[in-house]
């Protein structure tokens, strides 16, 4: 990968500027991003605390034939040294009102596409319920102001609980707590509707059960998962609001502590909560303001915990304060992230009372990517 770090900015200008020449010959639209990362984080010491590094390179196809659309991106992460899959699935448009997706899609779960605005996402994403892409088909059908999906997953992106290198959070087999996701229906219905004059209101339901294989027992568990959510849009304003509640009823061994399941994505493992709660609220505002040079710039203030229902349950949270903004090809985020007991800030999991850290942490994060 580092080898080929000196030729990457020439071989993207290159697949740019070949994409936007014949971009009506060819019959596929590419796109990507290479980013890079400034991290200051307080728990870590010193000499590993700060600085700028490579952090990832994005490519991504998309095209469209007769009735069917398809896309598909893939991802390299250098800060982690792996390489993912994020999703690539094929849609065909049965008319107006219907499509039938299949293949590596996003799950139809919560707020949708994402149930946060800034770069690290909120603790919905770290618990599987954000941005998250399985391995099965969809149905979306359009009835008035009423969106409904319905979708059935076979199993995670890779089928491989012990992959811990790819893009989505997912269950994880760590070598002690080892389960796998099996089967998982998806339902959404969301409606959106003009409630307050000059604004726009979206108000959706979601619900989600799988059967969680137990690689030591090779019992069948199952798992269950509702949220209710919001979004509305008012001028320049925009508030999110998101419940989650979630439960794992895990097929485990006889010694084996069943409040925990392990997680895993950017090739890490954690422990979170099997049995709990989320809640999310963001208000973001899109200033107003003609700049000669910056373009769709945003401000927002996120918050989002999760807390395990067992004795051994613990609340995680995450503060996220910041902004973004466009530059022609260029977009930054700009990012004060508070964080405790959470995994992704320092913490030991996501929900738990693992001991460890669980004082509140600081992490202050800029990305600046070209987009293209």
């Amino acid at each position: 990968m580092k080898k080929l770090l000196p030729v990457l900015p020439l071989t993207l200008l290159g697949v740019s500027e070949m994409n936007h020449a014949y971009a009506d010959e060819l019959p596929f639209t590419l796109s990507g991003h290479v980013r890079v990362n400034y991290g200051h984080q307080d728990w870590q010491l010193p000499e590993f605390r700060d600085g700028f590094e490579f952090e990832s390179i994005k490519l991504g196809v998309s095209g469209s034939s007769d009735q069917f659309s398809y896309k598909a991106e893939y991802r390299w992460y250098e800060n982690t040294d792996f390489d993912t899959i994020r999703f690539a699935d094929l849609t065909y448009h049965y008319d107006e009102q219907t499509e039938i997706t299949a293949g590596i899609t996003q799950t139809p779960f919560g707020l949708q596409p994402f149930a946060s605005n800034n770069f690290w996402f909120s603790v919905n994403y770290y618990l599987g319920f954000e941005d998250d892409y399985d391995a099965g088909v969809k149905i979306n059908h359009q009835r008035g102001a009423w969106d409904f999906q319905a979708a059935y997953f076979m199993n995670d992106e890779y089928n491989d609980a012990a992959e811990f290198g790819r893009y989505s959070f997912d269950v994880a087999d760590d070598g002690e707590y080892r389960n796998q996701e099996d089967g998982q229906y998806n339902l959404r219905a969301n409606y959106t509707g003009n409630f307050i004059q000059g604004g726009t209101t979206e108000i959706g339901v979601s619900y989600q059960y799988g059967e969680i294989l137990n690689l030591d027992t090779l019992d069948d568990g199952d798992m269950s998962a509702y949220a209710a959510h919001l979004r509305h849009t008012q001028g320049n304003f925009k508030v999110e609001l998101q419940y989650i509640d979630y439960d794992y009823d895990l097929a485990v061994p006889d010694e084996q502590a069943d409040d925990r399941i392990a997680l895993s994505s950017f090739t890490f493992p954690f422990l979170a909560a099997a049995d709990g709660e989320t809640y999310s609220a963001n208000l973001v505002y899109s200033v107003p303001y003609q700049f000669s040079h910056i373009e769709s710039l945003t401000c927002y203030s996120e918050y989002s915990e999760a807390k395990g229902e067992d004795t051994s349950g613990m609340r995680s949270s995450q503060w996220i304060n910041g902004c973004s903004f466009g530059w022609d090809k260029l977009f930054v985020y700009v990012d004060s992230i508070q964080g405790k007991n959470m995994w992704f800030s320092g913490g030991p999991g996501v929900g738990l009372d693992l001991g460890g850290r669980q004082e509140t942490t600081h992490r202050l994060n800029i990305n600046l990517g070209i987009y293209f």
